[in-house]
């Protein structure tokens, strides 16, 4: 478990546990998040989906955006997976969500498997300040 918001993070851990043991393995990733999102609007847990983040360097937005699936509680980056495991890809992806948007902390929930995988992950890389998070705004 997270030692970072140990309550929300233990929400999202039981969210996502029941989600596992509801439905199992063998739905695509899209399946996995529509059903998430129905236990976060049944327990009343403050979410954004596809969260957009973008990055601003050297005063230019850049082209390129990031979207966490999920941020939960407005500081949590959450990422379903529907694979085989949870490869070093998943993690470096969640690592430069954190690495843009400052957030502090992150998880990778993977349903692809007989048992839940989870993958917490803090941002202990510091902050960027040429980062935007939001609606791109012109």
């Amino acid at each position: 478990m997270a030692f970072l918001y140990p309550q929300e993070s233990g929400e999202i851990m039981r969210l996502a546990l029941q989600l596992h043991n509801e439905m199992g393995c063998g739905f695509k990733e899209k399946v996995y998040q529509d059903a998430f999102e129905v236990l976060l609007k049944e327990n009343n847990i403050p979410y954004e989906r596809e969260k957009h983040i973008q990055l601003v360097y050297h005063g230019v937005k850049l082209e390129h955006d990031f979207f966490y699936d999920f941020l939960c509680y407005d500081k949590i980056g959450v990422e379903l997976k529907a694979y085989s495991g949870i490869i070093g890809e998943f993690e470096a992806q969640l690592i430069n969500y954190l690495h843009v948007s400052n957030h502090k902390l992150g998880v990778i929930l993977n349903f692809g498997t007989e048992s839940l995988e989870f993958k917490w992950i803090p941002n202990s890389w510091g902050h960027r300040f040429t980062t935007f998070i939001g609606s791109p705004k012109e």
